[in-house]
């Protein structure tokens, strides 16, 4: 449907592309390096993120403590660990070795200061009172799952906070795996964790998980790291009620950041599935994502279903992903960067929205159903092959109506309106477009200068083709635009490439082809929809030249007497610059090429 608004301005302007803290180990303890990292600035943050390149080494466990757990209790060989009353807390630095089952107890390290290593060998911790793992103090602690092996870690339904080193007001601890230092998870075994109360792991600091396999159900949130979320060559697996991944710091705008690379995500979540508060960035690997049980579900306004959201940046480079969610697929309240990477989606609401700048440069995108496909206060693709279906517009500039809330956060379809500085520019890939509103609708301008669009817009009169505010122009690239009659746009008489607006009728399959003079074929799409006219252009096009433009059996031959052929509104100032076709093409407003 044609609907203007303004984008809600809650753009922040760090752009953080963000490297996670990796353990700086010593004696005993697995190693990462923390050195050679990427510093990136913007107009307030300066922000270095370390280079986290280098695997966590397998730790050195000769002379470790070894940790035997049993029932309630454990038996303990050599220093640096206190049992009493099922609690096994560790109290200095260095490398401990935990095996065994424990059924009622856990293990709670207290070592301020300093670096602690659990090598956990198919160990099963269950605690119904708290969290079987509780990293109080320590300086960074890390979880070390050797090949072969399987740990699991089990909470109960309820937590007592009983002892002093648990808050009931502050609801701390509140996850089955709890951190208040840096935490690192690595290795090639796995890890499982049964959240029963709330979450399923939370660093209240940075966690980076290496390599390992991790598989977490909870009731509320899966895996939390709140100053920074790093996974890099994992296996992660989350069913959760609340939110997946997450990485919520709100106070400080260099942190509250994920970086993915590498990695398989399986990623069922009821809330949204990747959630960053300031730049998530993913790089290769397999990622799949459901949320709210994925697209044509419904949600309630204050709620948020998105697969991957972040407050100031996303940003794609490669890897496969399959997007099934109730609300947008992949959203950032500032921009959003697709370099690469193929995508499968299927949304309740947009493909793929930014509130301020859209861009895609490269990838293969299918977006199979969306209310809008791609959304942005700028939408810039320069490469890629993208195909969109979307129950209203199929591009938007200048954002646009959430089925399920603008930007999550309940706001009305209609809440913003109004034209501004918004533009959708094509300059490369293939894009082809099945929108039930309008095909490309921006409230600033439209430039295309390279690449290919096709559309096979609306049916209904109230929507267009193509729907510009501003100036639409055509300096290079193939369009092929099929739709109604009503509210048919041409490009405007800035255009230095040829276009031609004609009423040509068609169903459904019956392909559009433009012919030069000598039978050349310059142009040709197979619209998915029944058409009334058609906006077609190619480098090929010029003034003076005679094009024939085929629908099934029917045809229509033009003349250019000049480079803009048929009414519109591509070119609102223009009063009469286009040439003005026999049959006449509805749109036209008491001028030529322009608004009457």
């Amino acid at each position: 449907m044609k609907r203007k608004y303004r984008i809600l301005s809650i753009i922040i302007s760090a752009a953080l592309l963000a490297g996670c803290l990796s353990a700086c180990g010593e004696s005993g303890a697995a190693t990462g390096n923390t050195t050679g990292g990427t510093t990136v600035t913007d107009n307030e943050n300066t922000v270095t993120t370390p280079d986290t390149t280098a695997d966590v080494e397998s730790p050195d466990v000769s002379g470790a403590t070894a940790i035997a757990l049993s029932g309630q209790s454990a038996a303990v060989t050599g220093t640096g660990v206190e049992v009493s009353n099922g609690v096994v807390t560790i109290t200095a630095g260095g490398t401990y070795v935990v095996t065994g089952t424990m059924t009622e107890g856990r293990i709670l390290v207290n070592a301020p200061k300093e670096e602690v290593t659990l090598v956990l060998r198919d160990a099963a911790i269950t605690c119904s009172t708290g969290s079987p793992l509780y990293v109080y103090k320590s300086k960074t602690t890390t979880l070390y799952l050797p090949e072969g092996t399987a740990t699991t870690l089990t909470d109960g339904a309820g937590y007592t906070f009983e002892d002093s080193y648990s808050s009931a007001e502050e609801e701390e601890p509140n996850a089955c795996l709890y951190s208040k230092s840096d935490l690192v998870i690595a290795g090639d075994g796995s890890l499982t964790v049964n959240a029963n109360y709330n979450n399923g792991i939370t660093g209240k600091d940075t966690l980076l998980i290496q390599k390992a396999s991790v598989t977490v159900t909870a009731v509320n949130h899966g895996i939390n790291g709140k100053d920074s979320l790093t996974v890099k060559d994992a296996a992660i697996t989350v069913t959760s009620g609340g939110d997946a991944l997450r990485s919520t710091n709100d106070s400080d705008t260099t942190l509250g950041y994920i970086v993915i690379t590498g990695s398989a995500l399986k990623l069922t979540a009821g809330e949204d599935g990747i959630q960053a508060e300031t730049a998530l960035t993913i790089s290769g690997g397999t990622t799949t994502v459901t949320t709210a049980g994925g697209a044509g579900k419904t949600i309630s306004d204050d709620a948020s279903a998105k697969g991957l959201k972040a407050g100031t940046q996303v940003t794609i480079t490669g890897g496969t992903f399959q997007l099934n969610c109730c609300d947008d697929a992949i959203h950032s309240n500032g921009d959003v960067t697709i370099s690469g990477g193929s995508f499968t989606i299927a949304t309740g609401d947009d493909g793929m929205h930014a509130d301020d700048t859209l861009t895609i440069s490269s990838g293969t995108i299918e977006i199979t159903r969306s209310y809008e496909g791609l959304e942005g206060a700028n939408v810039l693709i320069s490469g890629g092959n993208i195909s969109i279906v979307a129950s209203d517009d199929g591009i938007n500039a200048a954002g646009g109506s959430d089925q399920s809330g603008f930007g999550g956060f309940g706001f009305a379809p209609d809440a913003f309106g109004g034209s501004g500085d918004y533009l959708i520019r094509v300059s490369g890939g293939v894009v082809t477009v099945n929108a039930s509103g309008d095909g490309i609708d921006s409230n600033g301008d439209i430039e295309v200068t390279g690449g290919e669009l096709y559309i096979s817009g609306p049916t209904s009169n109230g929507d267009g083709a193509i729907d510009c505010d501003g100036s639409a122009t055509i300096t290079g690239g193939i369009v092929v635009a099929a739709g109604s009659t009503g509210m048919a746009e041409n490009f405007g008489t800035a255009s230095t490439q040829g276009s031609i607006l004609v009423n040509l009728s068609g169903s459904a399959g019956q392909t559009i082809t433009l012919k030069d003079s000598a039978g050349n074929i310059l142009a040709s799409f197979t619209p998915a929809k029944a058409f009334g006219c058609v906006v077609v252009s190619a480098p090929g096009v010029v003034q003076g030249g005679t094009y024939t433009i085929t629908a099934g059996s029917t045809s229509t031959t033009v003349t250019m007497e000049s480079l803009i052929y048929g009414s519109g509104m591509g070119d609102p100032g223009n009063m009469g610059g286009g040439q003005q076709p026999p049959q006449g093409i509805p749109g036209n407003m008491g001028g030529p090429s322009g608004r009457g």
